[in-house]
């Protein structure tokens, strides 16, 4: 007994070493992480509400917007957009074969709007198609602008959306640009995954860093503006037609090709509400969450161990320093755990979104978890699924 009393002397000392050094490493990624956050959130182009002039040439937009079961939706989007002060533009709304209400609400939308919107017929969808990059090509084909503005059917405008984007544009000189609108986060899934997905991007590396990191680049298909010049070049959306997450290829093939895929603040001239329910945000973060890690389930695991580590751990480390008595470990995972709500907050703050969640991050990281589990359950399965559509795991 004397002699195994130096050894878990021994043994509780190397695990108090080893949780205070890991603790501190967390702790300085999570002070960089703030850092860089705080630098891209400065840098991050915002977008004012602008009147167009009317001596200012105005060149030619084609607002394209997919459409497939979205009764509860598309009113109030076309409403909106149909009802820009921007004065050169043409709006037009594929139905994507919906089963729903939407067929007539649109044919009801265009006795409204006749001059400003026209309405299109989706064709079947074919094989090697995902259906959303399906229905943006054949709207691209029947577009007649200068600029195409992707947008979807759960988002509405300003009335001066279109004259603010387009003044954003001459000014900065896009070519293409993703603008992230103001989240109507009404479920407490949205209220919870959508901060850590623009955590993911702000958080991690400077935007200049991407030019070097391809991979990196993103796009929001929420709203995306990219001239069609540009557009057909890079091959549209049929370069991206198998990508479930077709605007996150997209934004990687554009930096990939321009060294830069830029996104902006759109919160002033563009809100967006996903999803009714937390059920539905579930599914629909679930159709995405695997198939954006390219189907590897390293880099699956790698993405949940990262989260645990910076935003689990911590607070468990205080939680149990606490119970020990232990006011270094407390102090540390305090100090991790505050850190992981700032970087939180500076987010939300920018983007408009409840702040009051900022602590509740460990909880996040178990619904995406949960999310991300289930993401990877349906492509294994050959369950992933939106809008009533199947779709496969793509082969090796």
């Amino acid at each position: 007994m004397r002699a195994t009393a130096p050894c878990i002397g021994f043994l509780s000392l190397m695990v108090t070493e080893l949780l205070t050094g890991a603790l501190g490493l967390v702790d300085s990624a999570l002070l960089l992480s703030n850092l860089t956050c705080w630098l891209n959130l400065r840098r991050l182009p915002r977008l004012r509400q602008q009147r167009w002039e009317g001596s200012d040439h105005a060149p030619f937009i084609s607002v394209l917007v997919p459409a497939r079961n979205e009764a509860r939706r598309i009113e109030e989007c076309l409403h909106s957009l149909c009802r820009q002060d921007y004065p050169n533009y043409e709006v037009l709304v594929l139905d994507d074969e919906s089963t729903d209400a939407t067929p007539a609400i649109l044919e009801r939308m265009r006795t409204h709007y006749p001059e400003r919107l026209r309405i299109l017929r989706g064709a079947p969808l074919p094989s090697g198609w995902i259906g959303k990059s399906w229905a943006c090509w054949q709207l691209a084909q029947a577009a007649r602008g200068e600029w195409f503005l992707f947008v979807d059917a759960d988002t509405s405008f300003h009335p001066h959306a279109l004259s603010s984007i387009m003044r954003a544009r001459d000014s900065y000189g896009w070519h293409f640009v993703s603008i992230l609108p103001r989240e109507a986060v009404a479920t407490f899934i949205e209220r919870l995954v959508i901060p850590q997905l623009l955590l993911l991007y702000f958080a991690y590396i400077p935007e200049s860093w991407r030019r070097l990191l391809p991979s990196f680049h993103a796009a929001s298909g929420q709203a995306l503006l990219i001239s069609a010049q540009l557009y057909w070049a890079i091959g549209g959306h049929a370069a991206v037609r198998t990508e479930l997450v077709e605007d996150l290829a997209l934004g990687r093939l554009i930096g990939r090709r321009l060294g830069a895929a830029p996104v902006a603040d759109g919160t002033q001239v563009v809100a967006c509400r996903m999803y009714e329910s937390s059920a539905e945000a579930f599914a629909g973060f679930s159709k995405n969450t695997y198939p954006a890690t390219g189907y590897r389930p390293w880099l699956l695991g790698a993405f949940l161990a990262h989260l645990f580590l910076f935003f689990v751990f911590p607070p468990s480390v205080a939680l149990l320093g606490l119970m020990v008595g232990d006011l270094l470990w407390c102090a540390w995972g305090l100090l991790g755990y505050g850190l992981a709500a700032a970087v939180r907050w500076q987010v939300s703050r920018t983007f408009r979104l409840p702040r009051a969640q900022v602590w509740l991050q460990p909880i996040a990281v178990l619904v995406i978890t949960a999310i991300a589990l289930n993401s990877y359950r349906w492509s294994i399965t050959g369950r992933l699924q939106w809008k009533g559509r199947l779709y496969r795991q793509p082969s090796p």
